[in-house]
């Protein structure tokens, strides 16, 4: 017959299990955010409640770029050369290329994530991938009209670089 062993008891420590809880609460606010964006009737915890109505509050009803180089959230000017081509490269990045006169506008509206200008090509930009649908965003906002593709033709929403960059993955 099977032998039978005694219990593993952890040691009982306050602070681990308040943040044990804190966690557990926070994933519960998360899970019902998530469930009433997605349609369904699932109500928050208690607890999560009051904050999610403060955050609400708080929020402001018009998202409003804010950068390092932009604390005004606005462009310097408004577009005077409004098209811009995004071409999602190789290396995991965007190149945002634009007419040269629009450098303070777009240093304005991309300083905060991280874009910086392509040191071989004037009026070229990189953001990393990850920032890219923000970057658009807000350049729409300013009215810029992006185009996009890829580094080989294809429409920039269909692009990642997972898929069609320097490596590979199989799904």
């Amino acid at each position: 017959m099977a032998e039978e062993r005694p219990r593993r008891t952890v040691a009982q420590d306050p602070q681990k299990e308040a943040e044990r809880k804190r966690l557990i609460e926070e994933a519960k606010a998360r899970w019902a955010a998530k469930k009433a964006e997605g349609g369904g009737a699932a109500a928050a915890p208690a607890a999560a409640r009051p904050q999610e109505a403060r955050a609400a509050a708080q929020a402001p009803t018009v998202p409003v770029p804010v950068a390092s180089h932009n604390p005004g959230g606005s462009p310097i000017t408004a577009p005077a050369n409004p098209n811009l081509v995004a071409v999602g490269t190789v290396n995991q990045a965007v190149e945002i290329q634009a007419d040269p006169t629009e450098e303070a506008n777009l240093r304005k509206l991309l300083g905060g994530l991280g874009a910086y200008q392509n040191p071989l090509r004037r009026g070229a930009w990189q953001v990393d991938y990850r920032y890219w649908k923000e970057a658009r965003r807000r350049l729409e906002a300013a009215g810029y009209k992006v185009e996009g593709r890829d580094y080989m033709g294809r429409p920039l929403d269909e692009w990642d670089p997972l898929t069609r960059g320097w490596v590979r993955v199989e799904p």
